[in-house]
């Protein structure tokens, strides 16, 4: 689904390179897994049991997984939107989660369509409270109130009635996501790939990429907090990709696996936003989830078990522990990621 997509833009990327041998290097110093293990402690997925997760009942922590996705973007900023949550600062993602968790702490229907759907600007700010506002308030104000029409008119007002529409199927959940609400359809189109030597500007056409960031994260959380079973009892989990964020890229070239031209390693590492849809941020993401998938082509004979998601949190992981000096991950004020 997303790989048919993306496939045609590589061989025209014209700011990015992947850095294939590089890439095979990194996989193959993976260690081999401990005895009676499939997969290397590397390679392992996220449980998604800290305490900024609604535990029980499943129906209200599956809830939760989805509507997180549906606001699960750009946090950064100076300063950096922080909230308190049991007595620790937390931001970025666990603080969404930690905000969606200590709204359900305050007893708010935050998980009812029709709540949603009407949920007023100072009940949003009051769920959302911080240090800062958040970065694209409105936006994400906007979004709640499409996720609450769309729930109460199509799927009863619930998130579950959502994901029994799925079928167990963790493909379909995505498509359901991306052509029901229109927040999660994360497409940039046109991609005009170079003219060829000699061609003319008629008979060029643009196609459509997409990337379903989010959405796509709501299928794997789901998958991976429920070890496949209940709300999380998804077929087709392994057919998802790495997920296409600001955090992934910044990764793969601290690895040596991506490159970025010299003007566009410039705009990162002066912290200059690009803007969303363009060229770069185009060729970044794209370039990021065919990375994911060739290092899942690189280690799957050695590890039959390993999927994209795997590869993601692998990735993400690493992204959290980087250390001083590290070159900034680029900037592009989305909804998208």
């Amino acid at each position: 689904m997303i790989l048919n997509t993306i496939t045609p833009v590589i061989p025209h990327l014209r700011h990015v390179i992947i850095d294939e041998a590089q890439l095979r290097e990194v996989c193959a110093h993976l260690p081999e897994p401990a005895p009676n293990r499939a997969l290397p402690a590397t390679l392992r997925l996220p449980t998604w049991d800290d305490d900024v997760f609604t535990l029980h009942p499943p129906e209200a922590r599956a809830a939760q997984l989805l509507l997180f996705n549906t606001i699960n973007f750009s946090y950064w900023g100076e300063p950096k939107w922080t909230i308190e949550f049991h007595g620790r600062p937390l931001d970025g993602a666990w603080g969404m989660l930690g905000a969606l968790a200590r709204a359900v702490d305050e007893e708010l229907p935050i998980f009812d369509g029709a709540y949603l759907a009407s949920i007023s600007e100072s009940d949003a700010r009051h769920v959302l409270r911080g240090n800062v506002e958040i970065p694209m308030f409105q936006e994400r104000l906007d979004i709640l109130h499409e996720v609450g029409h769309v729930l109460a008119a199509q799927f009863g007002g619930k998130f579950d009635n959502l994901i029994h529409a799925a079928g167990n199927d963790a493909v379909a959940l995505v498509r359901l996501l991306v052509t029901r609400f229109p927040s999660f359809d994360d497409v940039a189109t046109p991609y005009l790939p170079p003219r060829p030597a000699g061609g003319t500007e008629g008979g060029q056409e643009g196609f459509t990429v997409a990337f379903y960031k989010r959405a796509q994260l709501a299928a794997a959380m789901l998958y991976e907090a429920f070890g496949g079973k209940g709300p999380g009892n998804l077929r087709h989990a392994e057919q998802l990709t790495v997920f296409a964020d600001y955090k992934l890229p910044q990764v793969l070239r601290r690895l040596s696996i991506l490159h970025y031209a010299p003007h566009l390693a410039g705009r990162v590492d002066r912290r200059e936003p690009l803007q969303a849809g363009s060229r770069e941020e185009v060729e970044i993401r794209a370039a990021t989830v065919w990375a994911g998938e060739l290092m899942r082509q690189a280690l799957v004979s050695r590890f039959p078990q390993v999927t994209a998601l795997h590869i993601d949190y692998w990735l993400w992981h690493e992204g959290q522990h980087q250390g001083p000096g590290i070159r900034p991950y680029h900037r592009t004020r989305t909804i998208y990621y």
